[in-house]
């Protein structure tokens, strides 16, 4: 085993704030506690835990990890960074109330090449989210509080051109043991090489899909944690575009995907696993404009993975966002594929929660940002504003109510709600709300990005 080694420089960089100054050790972070739903950390609890991967500092590479801290009082983040080359870096950040920073792996690690990074964060008291971002600020995936012992997602392609890995992280004093199973159009398999792959103890790895999936489309894993937990991120490489996959933890009989593209030269395909002994049964509602479109539909065999097209399709307009409902006769995987020409981004669609964070991390505007409600029953809509003009100064904007089954834009409910630096906290009086995000593109709509979990 090679020896590990101390990233040689602290570079901090503030999203808010100016870098703060930095206290170096070389402790590992202790093992992980927090909820297992993820991104939701009760703000007065003790202390929390953030866990990260997926990012690298491959050839035009400058991914990093955005914190920013939603309690009225600061908090203190010791990190510790580790890299699949087995250097380490160990720090502590300061982040005041209402305010963010963000590190740069790639530049804290100038000593090693082509390297894939794990990040640990202990938080002295709860509040505090994490989003990693990479692709050239075009992929984003949330950092978790709590690893996975069941992780799931369909999508990948490693045909030519492009590349999947799955981007695993061991935050724990103890080795973790993990099987891998591969869904495809044609059934299941469990390689050899994916059974019984043991990471070590505060050690971060990569499993390259492509060494035993050669030149297939639309690759549905599932991952056993035999021993311990993991953090999972799935990187899908699409003739040089990336994108970040967090994954599911668990197969869903249905989900929502409210701001699915229909426009000219792109392109939105549903792929979908199915996991199970059973026939599923998939119908997909498209609701766009005015229009009346039939019900998308497939069958998936057991074990097996398919897909529905809904751009380019002749049953579908090309006119803007389409909302669709996923409804399926067995729980199943879902993950939309957009893009354009030969790249294809992948993007998990997002459960419904009772709180979402919404933060433009890449400064690039929102696109599209709406709230669905995914019940038959109203809610009632509260939006906390973290003004980024003046950091302590929090707007709460309340009273809003969202029919049944409706999708809005946010911006057309909260006046208050802009891109410009703000930071906001959404949330329902019932956890039944889905926000979705694009950022501006061309054609518009390929780059979907996820909300936090609440807080």
């Amino acid at each position: 085993m090679s020896r590990s080694r101390r990233f040689p420089v602290l570079v901090v960089v503030a999203a808010v704030l100016a870098a703060t100054a930095v206290a170096v050790t070389l402790t590992h972070p202790k093992n992980p506690s927090g909820s297992p739903s993820g991104l939701s950390v009760t703000i007065n609890t003790e202390s929390s835990a953030l866990y990260c991967t997926g990012l690298s500092n491959g050839p035009g590479a400058a991914g990093r990890v955005d914190f920013y801290n939603t309690a009225n009082g600061p908090r203190n983040l010791n990190v510790s960074v580790v890299s699949s080359q087995d250097t380490t870096w160990s720090g502590s950040l300061e982040l005041g109330a209402h305010q963010g920073q963000f590190i740069q792996p790639s530049v804290l690690d100038k000593s090693t090449k082509n390297a894939t990074y794990g990040v640990a964060v202990q938080i002295s008291g709860g509040g505090v989210v994490g989003e990693e971002i990479e692709g050239g600020d075009r992929a984003e995936a949330p950092c978790v509080n709590q690893g996975a012992t069941r992780w799931y997602a369909t999508g990948f392609d490693t045909l030519v051109g492009s590349s999947a890995d799955l981007s695993v992280y061991n935050p724990t004093a103890t080795a973790a043991v993990l099987n891998a199973s591969i869904y495809s159009a044609t059934g299941v398999s469990e390689p050899q090489s994916f059974q019984g792959i043991s990471v070590p103890a505060h050690t971060q790895s990569t499993i390259d899909l492509g060494t035993e999936v050669v030149n297939t489309q639309n690759v549905g894993v599932e991952v056993h944690v035999l021993r311990g937990s993991l953090e999972i991120v799935g990187v899908q490489d699409s003739n040089g575009s990336i994108s970040l996959d967090p994954g599911q933890r668990q197969a869903s009989a249905a989900a929502w995907l409210p701001d699915v593209t229909t426009v000219q030269n792109a392109t939105a395909q549903l792929r979908l696993a199915n996991p199970s002994d059973r026939l599923a049964n998939v119908t997909v509602s498209v609701a766009l404009g005015q229009f009346k479109i039939p019900p998308q539909r497939v069958t998936l065999s057991p074990f097996s993975t398919g897909s529905i097209t809904i751009t380019p399709n002749p049953a579908i307009p090309a006119s803007g966002y389409a909302s669709l409902t996923v409804r399926s006769s067995v729980p199943i995987l879902t993950t939309l594929a957009t893009g354009s020409g030969s790249v294809v981004l992948l993007s998990s669609p997002s459960a419904p929660v009772g709180e979402v964070f919404v933060r433009d991390f890449t400064a690039l505007g929102f696109d599209a940002a709406t709230v669905t409600n995914t019940s038959a029953r109203a809610v009632r809509l509260t939006l906390s504003t973290f003004n980024s003009a003046s950091p302590k100064t929090v707007t709460v904007s309340g009273g809003i109510t969202l029919r049944g089954g409706a999708t809005t834009n946010l911006s057309s409910l909260f006046p208050t709600f802009t891109a410009a630096g703000d930071a906001f906290l959404l949330s329902s009086s019932s956890p039944t709300i889905v926000v979705s995000l694009t950022l501006p593109s061309r054609p518009r709509g390929v780059d979907v990005v996820s909300p936090l979990n609440g807080r």
